[in-house]
């Protein structure tokens, strides 16, 4: 990767995509907060057994098209398109355009959803072929998947209206739409689950509230954006057709780390019982990490990569990539660190009441290090997949990441043998760094138009103080009685101090380095605080 210094970003537009990407990380946290307390009312309610290894597959299907749709995957396609056609013909064709999309994807998305409602036990066969043995739980999984499926048509208007309000510069509705989702969940399991046959049922009708509200949060900022919610029928217009030629590839580029935990799902079934559900609480908590940040900036950065390539600016295209590479990896790094130095904290803290028991936090805690390892490998490939398409190459990284599929698929399936949940993790880990290397050593091939998008300097710097940060987390959180949890005054001291040393560890050295993302977050930071003390003078 070469390290050709360019010129500066503009200060301006690193200005605009970082507090575009505040405005995303706010909603987004907010969610994963949510995301996590859902997983705490489900572990709590119903612990790590039959019950909640089949909700974990049941829903796994629509919960990746989830995060491949409305966490951005499928925007990569959408918006330079969109993008392009409104530089070029004018807003009112990129409108129609947007509804033709919206046309198609309601007759593809509802004649899926019907054919997984009628074939939900052969679904369940495919996701969960270790279910067989036991009927009990193989017949739950299908019931489950017949009652969530119809969320696969929810969150597909939820992905069309983000890609339509992102290309407007509107990002606080998209992103705030899982935080109804949980909800949903939250109020599901706390208020109605008394009242199934099957208690673990209320979690699928909880998804289906939270669903709709999503879809409903759209409507305001669509209209105020002269967006047109109602679809029109369009296949022959070549913008359209040129969109789902993308499509595919894009979803496969970029989605290929959901891809892979649906293959390993399959592995997992024929796991223990309970070690489905310590798996997805592991890959929870890196997904917190990467939706917050790595989904963020690239969301952000999205339109201006756009807006550039439209023009043909290629300078600015790699300002741009450059930008969003340092800032991506200046969170991802030092959350890597931490997740590895403080996992057995971090799960306890969470994770341990309830049905969930000190056994099960060890386990998550082995996964969680071993997944952590991949974070960046994500978050990278994230970044370089849209200048993939800045380049006119959709079909290198789909390439790539098919080859990544089969790595992670074998691997996983190997290295579970040996090591069970934690063998599924290194595949996991193994086959993300496979993806991300190969895309890398491929985009420096072709650095003929850009230049100095990988900003190797500051990620050895950024690399060097995680790994500091990641040495104090895990000699504070040494000194914990992490068997009692959050039952320990003292664990939530050392916890919380832990979190803010490393934290402020951190910051303060790559201050002191002269890092540009740690002022940038600084002033990111004030930004957020000054207008919450003018929001509280309001009030």
């Amino acid at each position: 990767m070469t390290d050709r210094v360019p010129p500066a970003p503009h200060e301006e537009e690193a200005a605009s995509i970082y507090g575009r990407a505040g405005v995303v990380a706010f909603f987004t946290l907010l969610s994963r907060i949510l995301g996590l307390a859902r997983d705490l009312v489900i572990a709590h309610r119903f612990g790590a057994g039959a019950a909640t290894d089949a909700w974990v597959q049941a829903f796994r299907l629509p919960n990746a098209l989830r995060r491949l749709t409305a966490e951005g995957s499928a925007t990569i396609a959408f918006v330079p398109i969109y993008v392009d056609v409104r530089e070029k013909q004018g807003h009112d064709a990129a409108i129609r355009f947007s509804r033709r999309v919206l046309g198609i994807v309601l007759l593809a998305t509802g004649a899926l959803v019907a054919l997984g409602m009628v074939f939900n036990s052969e679904l369940a066969l495919v996701a969960s072929p270790g279910f067989v043995s036991d009927a009990g739980k193989f017949d739950l999984t299908a019931a489950l998947i017949r009652w969530t499926f119809p969320y696969l048509l929810l969150v597909s208007l939820v992905a069309w209206a983000m890609g339509v309000l992102n290309s407007e510069g509107r990002y606080a509705a998209p992103a705030a739409a899982p935080i109804l989702l949980n909800v949903g969940i939250i109020v599901g399991v706390l208020g109605f689950s008394d009242g199934f046959e099957h208690p673990i049922m209320a979690v699928a009708a909880g998804v289906l509230a939270g669903g709709a509200a999503q879809v409903l949060l759209q409507f305001p900022s669509l209209l105020a954006s002269g967006a047109k919610p109602w679809p029109l029928l369009g296949w022959g217009d070549p913008a359209v057709r040129r969109l789902f030629g993308l499509l595919v590839p894009a979803l496969l580029s970029v989605s290929v780390y959901q891809i892979n935990l649906i293959v390993l799902g399959i592995i997992a079934s024929f796991l223990p019982t309970g070690q489905i559900f310590d798996f997805n609480n592991a890959t929870r908590l890196t997904e917190l990490v990467l939706g917050l940040f790595a989904f963020a900036f690239t969301t952000a950065g999205l339109p201006a990569l756009s807006r550039h390539m439209a023009r043909g600016d290629w300078a600015r295209t790699s300002e741009v990539a450059r930008l969003t590479f340092s800032a991506v990896l200046f969170t991802i790094l030092p959350a890597m660190a931490g997740l590895i130095g403080a996992a057995p904290a971090i799960v306890a803290m969470l994770y341990l009441r309830g049905e969930f028991g000190y056994a099960d936090v060890l386990i998550t805690a082995d996964t969680l290090r071993v997944l952590a390892l991949g974070m960046p490998a994500v978050a990278a490939v994230r970044v370089m997949v849209p200048i993939f398409y800045a380049l006119k190459d959709a079909r290198t990284p789909a390439l790539v990441s098919l080859a990544a599929l089969f790595v992670t698929a074998g691997l996983g399936w190997w290295f579970s043998r040996y090591w069970e949940v934690r063998g599924l993790a290194l595949g996991l880990t193994a086959g993300s760094w496979f993806n991300c290397l190969l895309l890398g050593l491929t985009l420096r091939a072709r650095a003929d138009r850009l230049s100095g998008w990988f900003p190797l300097r500051a990620a050895g710097l950024q690399a060097g103080a995680a790994a500091a940060m990641g040495v104090l987390a895990y000699w504070a959180t040494g000194l914990g009685e992490w068997q009692v949890g959050g039952q320990s005054a003292w664990n939530w001291t050392l916890f919380t101090g832990t979190v803010l040393g490393a934290g402020g560890f951190y910051l303060a050295v790559t201050l002191v380095a002269g890092e540009p993302e740690s002022r940038r977050w600084l002033h990111l930071l004030n930004r957020g605080l000054a207008r919450i003390g003018r929001w509280g003078q309001r009030s």
